[in-house]
């Protein structure tokens, strides 16, 4: 999975009472058993070099997760991306890409006790849509932590790894701090960072949200590089469907 830069990490939060969970930082609870949830995320990104400017625009990104238990959830993320490349405020390229799919699962490992924090393990495979064979995979493994400092705020972080398709390997960390002002409306901070051998980034962002019922919210998001010239501003919409409810 190709990402130059952490905006491509900053997908915004969702910790609301009702549990539905939002993509990174990604949650340290999965979603409940025979629940269906649909998060469709749209970012936009600016980044300024000299005399020349690229903007990117995922339209959308969609994450499917599905609880087979309530410890066990399968996701599917397919990533949609379209870059446009400037040079002296010229149009030079106008690039609409979909190269990769991402198939994973999530396993709960334990609860919260006092300062142990509530923890689950993420794994996913990373193929390119192009050319799909074994020598072409990449992978997001990651630990996603959460601690409830009150009935209102909680610390989220993850430490990780990601390897993409062209077998680039980076370490990765996402910290995260939320606040809920009731029960319908959210805010968050977040500092992301991804780092190997030969690069190092780093974005903090902000943002809020709205929960309209149990099953519908969406969150608003902006954030800035501290390494380049890139900013980024985004929504995610996040749908739950109980497959098991009886109509």
């Amino acid at each position: 999975m190709k990402r130059k830069d952490l905006g491509f990490f900053i997908f915004f939060v969702l910790l609301l009472p009702l549990k539905l969970i939002g993509q990174t930082v990604e949650p340290s609870r999965n979603v409940k058993r025979n629940n269906l949830q649909l998060e469709f995320e749209t970012t936009y990104s600016v980044e300024n070099e000299s005399v020349n400017k690229t903007t990117s625009w995922n339209i959308p990104n969609i994450l499917i997760r599905y609880g087979v238990s309530d410890n066990i959830e399968l996701q599917l993320h397919t990533p949609f991306t379209k870059v446009r490349c400037f040079e002296n405020g010229q149009l030079t390229s106008n690039i609409f890409e979909f190269k990769e799919m991402e198939f994973g699962v999530s396993v709960n490992l334990w609860k919260q006790n006092k300062l142990l924090p509530e923890t689950a393990i993420m794994a996913r495979i990373v193929s390119s849509t192009q050319e799909i064979n074994t020598g072409a995979l990449g992978n997001i493994v990651s630990l996603n932590f959460s601690n409830a400092i009150s009935n209102k705020m909680s610390f989220n972080y993850n430490i990780g790894t990601t390897t993409d398709i062209d077998k680039n390997t980076y370490w990765f960390y996402v910290m995260n701090i939320s606040y809920e002002l009731n029960s319908k409306t959210h805010f968050f901070v977040e500092n992301t960072g991804m780092f190997n051998e030969n690069t190092e980034s780093n974005c903090l962002g902000t943002g809020f949200g709205f929960n309209f019922s149990s099953s519908f919210a969406i969150d608003f998001s902006i954030a800035n590089s501290l390494n380049n010239k890139m900013f980024y501003a985004g929504a995610i919409v996040t749908w739950v469907i109980n497959t098991n409810k009886k109509v």
